[in-house]
């Protein structure tokens, strides 16, 4: 079945192509820009955590800071989480597991 025996003219035809390919390229631009955007803003994201780490390790108790120059979740440092077996896990993040009925999950 052709688009002629629908009662559609090459006009048409064409008109529903150049749509469609537009709306795919918009969408495709679109998502590329988010790419990138999103992209940049990880990298500024990482350059705002070294500068932190930076800062907290450097001054800490610099005079007018809050806290002693760091927040009360960066206290905890993950790396040093021990185990009950008295081994280290690093990044553990400090998650135990439920006991359920006398054992170990």
């Amino acid at each position: 079945m052709t688009y002629r025996s629908r009662g559609r003219s090459i006009f048409e035809v064409i008109l529903a192509v150049c749509f469609v390919g537009f709306l795919v390229g918009f969408i495709t631009v679109l998502c590329i820009g988010n790419y990138f955007r999103a992209k940049r803003a990880q990298e500024r994201q990482r350059q705002r955590r070294i500068a932190k780490l930076q800062a907290a390790g450097g001054g800490a108790n610099r005079p007018g800071s809050i806290n002693g120059g760091s927040s009360p979740r960066s206290a905890f440092d993950s790396s040093m989480v021990s185990s009950n077996d008295g081994g280290s896990l690093p990044g553990a993040g400090g998650y135990e597991a439920p006991i359920i009925s006398g054992v170990r999950a």
